[in-house]
């Protein structure tokens, strides 16, 4: 599956000089035009080219719509295709996305690997210490006690980034929507967060939302949760039977609620 990121659209854009007389002449079919050639680009990182094919047959833009855009100078006629005016002045290049998916990977990568080793040494520190019953509760207690003052107080989006709660948010997100890029994901989130503060708990409900939202307009469903019964795949195989010699019986029903439980 491709990977997805974004394209930059000025909030002024409706009231540029040119879009404008566009709109003047009839031509408000062209910004459209123009806004999915923006989208085609930053998808396949064309780095401003639009294909003559593509403007055709993907985009279905008609030769006059494209020609009013040419006669606007926002897209300049090239061998084979076009290239839009200034794309990578204001957009990301492909050899900047390419090198940001690589740090983003290993950022993650860096984080995961960091979670699990404190979370093995904070472990056999506790069970190698020695400490009393009464000791070990009293740092339990003060654990709590910083961990509930944490929750309340702001951070970065990168700092989020790198934290425990957010690895184990992608994990949440990882089994719900297998098909979703996270890397290109949380970069478009870490870029419209970037100046924001939260608290941890207010980051992993905003980033569980975009990546939902993501999700729906990408037309990437949730994963089901399989339900194992007496004909399932599962229980045949566990069985050794096929679907001629499936019953209903007392041992194929166990055997399925036994996966049930297991998996959840």
């Amino acid at each position: 599956m491709a990977r997805r990121g974004y394209v930059q659209l000025v909030n002024g854009f409706y009231d540029n000089d040119k879009i404008r007389d566009l709109v003047r002449m009839g031509r408000a079919d062209s910004v459209g035009v123009y806004c999915m050639a923006l989208s085609l680009c930053g998808d396949r990182l064309t780095d401003g080219f639009v294909p003559r094919r593509a403007m055709l047959s993907n985009i279905g833009a008609t030769p006059e719509q494209v020609q009013a855009l040419v006669d606007e100078g926002m897209l300049e006629e090239v061998e084979e295709g076009w290239l839009i005016h200034d794309y990578t002045a204001h957009n990301r290049t492909k050899e900047q996305v390419l090198h940001a998916r690589a740090d983003a990977k290993e950022r993650k990568s860096k984080s995961r690997c960091h979670n699990t080793v404190t979370a093995v040494s904070q472990r056999d520190m506790r069970v190698t210490s020695g400490q009393t019953p009464e000791h070990q509760n009293t740092r339990t207690q003060k654990k709590e006690k910083e961990e509930y003052s944490s929750s309340f107080s702001k951070e970065s989006v990168k700092d989020f980034g790198e934290s425990r709660e957010c690895c184990e948010t992608d994990k949440t997100l990882a089994v719900e929507y297998p098909n979703l890029d996270l890397e290109s994901a949380w970069l478009a989130f870490a870029d419209r967060h970037q100046d924001e503060t939260h608290t941890v708990n207010d980051w992993m409900s905003l980033w569980k939302g975009w990546c939902q939202r993501r999700a729906n307009m990408s037309g990437i469903p949730p994963s089901k949760r399989h339900i194992h019964t007496w004909q399932c795949e599962h229980v045949l195989q566990a069985l050794g039977r096929d679907k001629e010699t499936a019953t209903p019986d007392q041992r194929a029903c166990q055997m399925a609620k036994q996966l049930n439980k297991e998996k959840s």
